[in-house]
């Protein structure tokens, strides 16, 4: 588990996918919400009570099996509630199918939303945490952007370095491209960017230095250098 600032924990998940879970935690009491829980989730759970935290929920950015694996487990281990977007809803419930169809002999015990984010916009308290959910489709019609503070939990929507690897169900790549513009649109080059995979940086960082987002947005004059 590495701290990358005061606030947010990193557990890299090994297990089937490579993929980033975060630990959010506050100032006061070591209560945390666990973003994107993967397929690690005997680490994840882990690294909670070693440290300890106090989880009070599991959010995931959005459907897609290797963001929402250890969700179901995480939820009933600690009894918390499970977040989601409700355009994700059926891609969720259908984990183990699209599972099969990357050829993963693997399944999940699929997590049951107990609160689903509606629309483009949602503001909500949790705990001590103040969130804020913006949907932004194109990865999957549920895909959101989870803002606490200065930090942008991205999901798949945007990385530091290049474009990731698509998805099962594929990319709708005309509303990616405009989520990513409204990404850099909305939020201060100042915010930092937590993706789903890889490294995190601070906005301004990825605009001008992700070459190849640079060339994939620049394709419809959407990004400028």
């Amino acid at each position: 588990m590495e701290l990358i600032n005061k606030n947010t924990f990193l557990i890299r998940n090994r297990k089937l996918f490579p993929s980033n879970t975060y630990l959010y935690t506050n100032d006061t009491d070591n209560e945390c919400i666990i973003i994107d829980p993967g397929f690690d989730y005997e680490l994840i759970k882990m690294m909670v009570e070693e440290r300890p935290l106090k989880p009070i929920a599991v959010i995931s950015t959005h459907g897609h099996f290797d963001h929402v694996g250890g969700a179901a487990y995480l939820k009933n281990h600690f009894n918390i509630p499970f977040y989601l977007h409700e355009a994700d809803l059926k891609i969720c419930k259908s984990a183990n199918f699209y599972l099969k169809i990357a050829k993963v002999h693997q399944q999940i015990e699929t997590p049951i939303p107990d609160y689903l984010f509606k629309g483009e916009y949602e503001k909500l308290l949790l705990g001590g945490f103040e969130l804020e959910v913006f949907n932004l489709p194109g990865h999957s019609p549920g895909s959101c952007v989870i803002k606490i503070k200065d930090n942008l939990f991205s999901g798949d929507i945007l990385y530091k370095n290049g474009l990731g690897s698509g998805s099962i169900p594929r990319e709708d790549e005309k509303m990616l491209k405009h989520s990513i513009k409204k990404i850099f649109n909305i939020f201060n080059g100042e915010h930092r960017i937590f993706p789903g995979h890889g490294p995190s940086d601070f906005l301004d960082a990825i605009k001008n230095n992700n070459i190849e987002l640079k060339k994939y947005l620049s394709e419809d004059g959407i990004i400028n250098d």
